[in-house]
């Protein structure tokens, strides 16, 4: 068995996968293996939740690869949690804030460029635009934290603290080796069997990779962007929540065929957006 060179202890690994140490924490935390992490991220986009119009519609938003990966439960505890941000006092889904904070965000998305000398009153509209979202953003720090914990707790009392947490750790597991999977294969796996390569991956991932992703999680104080908490902040809240049981069960029988169409539309678009990026 290989020793850890840092305190001499086992290594845990479970090959294809580099081993790290459990007493340690050596080689727990790792950098991307390759350039196309950024695209990886953004083809696997988790769930989002938003609203729009002057009737403030509601929209939820979700990763179909985020959705293959997930039980039925976990299902459930996500679309509770998403729904919740409609009535959690997020002030970031209200008419005024929210619609400021829309706005910005396409004006910030409309105005990046790669600046030349030359463009200085464009570029400092932009930048003020990037500004004044920053600093929005950063008022709300904290109240957006605490929408969040509260959008776990009703998510918890829909789903159950037991789906819930476990939507979490999928987060921080399940989501993460869709990221790596995307990554390395995604070119080379044929459209029509992209979804089914992927679940065979994410369902082959030992458990010390899963356990090795957790600690990384933690000490790199993982969360899903600069408006969460770290997820394992947020497993530990619902953890001491009394909601063993969720309100709502998961439905029987599902098949997911109403599915279909669109991901194969999404997979399409995925392997076309892997063969792009290899020559930018």
């Amino acid at each position: 068995m290989t020793a850890c060179p840092q305190c001499d202890q086992p290594l845990k690994s479970e090959p294809p996968y580099a081993g790290w140490c459990p007493s340690c924490d050596w080689n727990v935390v790792r950098a991307p293996s390759t350039g196309k992490t950024r695209f990886a991220r953004l083809q696997t986009k988790l769930a989002s939740f938003m609203t729009y119009g002057r009737r403030r519609r509601r929209v939820v938003e979700i990763g179909y690869p985020l959705w293959l990966v997930l039980t039925p439960q976990e299902r459930v505890a996500l679309l509770a949690h998403e729904m919740a941000h409609s009535s959690n006092g997020d002030g970031r889904h209200g008419l005024v804030v929210g619609s400021a904070l829309h706005s910005l965000g396409v004006l910030r998305d409309v105005t990046r460029f790669d600046w030349q000398e030359g463009d200085g009153v464009s570029r400092l509209v932009a930048e003020t635009f990037l500004a004044v979202l920053g600093l929005m953003e950063l008022l709300l720090y904290r109240s957006a934290q605490r929408a969040e914990y509260r959008a776990d707790e009703l998510a918890a009392r829909a789903a159950g603290t037991t789906a819930t947490i476990s939507l979490l750790d999928a987060l921080i597991t399940r989501a993460e080796s869709v990221h790596d999977f995307l990554d390395a294969s995604v070119v080379a796996t044929r459209t029509d069997d992209l979804w089914t390569a992927i679940r065979s991956y994410v369902e082959s991932l030992p458990e010390s990779e899963r356990e090795r992703l957790r600690r990384a999680a933690r000490l790199e104080e993982l969360r899903v962007d600069r408006t969460h908490p770290p997820t394992y902040l947020r497993m530990s809240r619902l953890a001491a929540l009394p909601y063993e049981e969720g309100r709502v069960r998961a439905p029987g029988g599902a098949s997911g065929t109403e599915l279909a169409s669109p991901a194969a539309r999404v997979a399409e678009a995925i392997r076309e957006d892997a063969q792009s990026a290899l020559y930018r």
